[in-house]
């Protein structure tokens, strides 16, 4: 049997394992993080710290390359991080002697990775996006006219986290803007500026796919998030898988638009000052919350294990609406958030949480990434019993 590896052991990494070991299949995982949290599990059979694959893409290459002469069958690739993504598409020629995988063809990739490409792509298949600025120079955004708040992020959004941690930064006036503009060009980061979608959590959804080589349609999901970390730019914190037929269409325009393979996931916003649905940003990988699909009834990782090593995959389009997923950390800061704005009351909170299908992290037959995880939650244990007096 081919062993699957999972390239990236943070949360969405730890879905994938699970999803996959729990089905019997071996699973090996590799990070340049020593402390990722997936390196604790169970079901990470064997692990490996290599090279970073953003400081050192040759090295890790070679590293990759070493461990593929080791096996008699070729195991199947499965990142769950960008510059993973970008690294096996990089080296496909090199890669694909040792390795089984499925990610988009090049020059689609590149259209993605890069915001200002993914976006003239979406305005090409008249899918809507928020008005978007992209300065070349530090005079254009001196001399701009815009109408703040703005959201200043990435180009790319991966070289964009590893500097600054987050997906971009509100700006509320010139002068924010102008130093968020400068930190990035600093170092070497390009920057695009998007007016903000005005609208609370909850009107955020993803829309998460699944194409073959052939480019046919074997898996689709949807999910809703209620809340996220940051509070108003961050990663969803608790989400609930939901039937949304508008969503699903427009996401599958701009997959078979672009002519997609592999594994990715769409994220829309509600504008809520003109009701329609705006185009956040296209992930070519499994997204963080990947472990909530398959308790819905698709298994996403085991569809693209499958599918690379030739099994015949039935298209599954259909899944169970209102699982619940939470990243307990997260969401209980985000609660925190919340709850100071007035929008989430303590007891409407709790009682959300107690209806939780799958976590991020905890699970009760692979306890040890839930325990390395929740040294973050002693800092906030007290808090509760804070807001209740």
């Amino acid at each position: 049997m081919n062993i699957a590896i999972v390239l990236n052991l943070d949360s969405n990494g730890l879905g994938v394992m699970r999803s996959l070991g729990r089905l019997g299949i071996e699973v090996h995982g590799i990070d340049y993080k020593k402390n990722a949290v997936g390196l604790s599990s169970k079901y990470c059979k064997k692990k490996y710290i290599f090279s970073s694959p953003i400081l050192k893409r040759k090295e890790c290459l070679t590293e990759l390359i070493e461990l593929g002469k080791s096996f008699n069958l070729k195991p199947v690739l499965i990142p769950s991080a960008d510059y993973y993504v970008t690294l096996i598409s990089e080296y496909q020629k090199e890669l694909s002697k040792y390795y089984l995988f499925n990610i988009p063809e090049p020059e689609v990739l590149a259209s993605i990775v890069d915001k200002r490409k993914q976006y003239k792509c979406a305005e090409e298949l008249r899918i809507l996006t928020a008005k978007t600025f992209y300065p070349k120079s530090f005079d254009e955004i001196r001399n701009s006219d815009f109408k703040f708040p703005v959201f200043i992020k990435g180009v790319s959004g991966y070289k964009w986290a590893s500097v600054f941690n987050n997906k971009g930064f509100v700006t509320n006036n010139q002068d924010e803007l102008e130093k968020y503009y400068m930190s990035a060009d600093n170092e070497n980061v390009e920057t695009i500026i998007q007016e903000i979608i005005t609208g609370p959590n909850k009107n955020h959804f993803k829309v998460c796919a699944y194409y073959n080589k052939k480019r046919e349609l074997l898996a689709i999901f949807s999910t809703q998030k209620t809340r996220q970390f940051p509070v108003d730019f961050g990663v969803g914190s608790y989400m609930i898988s939901g039937h949304y037929p508008e969503l699903i269409k427009e996401a599958r325009n701009f997959f078979e638009g672009i002519k997609y393979t592999g594994i990715g996931s769409i994220e829309f916003k509600k504008d809520d000052m003109d009701g329609k649905y705006k185009l956040i940003e296209l992930n070519p990988r499994l997204w963080q919350q990947n472990i909530q699909a398959t308790y819905a009834g698709i298994n996403f990782a085991y569809i693209n294990y499958l599918d690379c090593i030739g099994e015949d995959v039935k298209p599954i389009l259909d899944f169970k609406d209102d699982i619940r997923w939470l990243d307990a950390i997260q969401d209980f800061q985000s609660f925190l958030g919340n709850n100071k704005k007035g929008d989430v009351k303590f007891y409407e909170w709790i009682k959300s949480v107690f209806k939780t299908d799958c976590c991020a992290y905890f699970a009760l037959d692979d306890v040890k990434p839930g325990l390395e995880n929740s040294h973050y939650f002693t800092k906030y244990l007290k808090l509760p019993l804070k807001i209740l007096r």
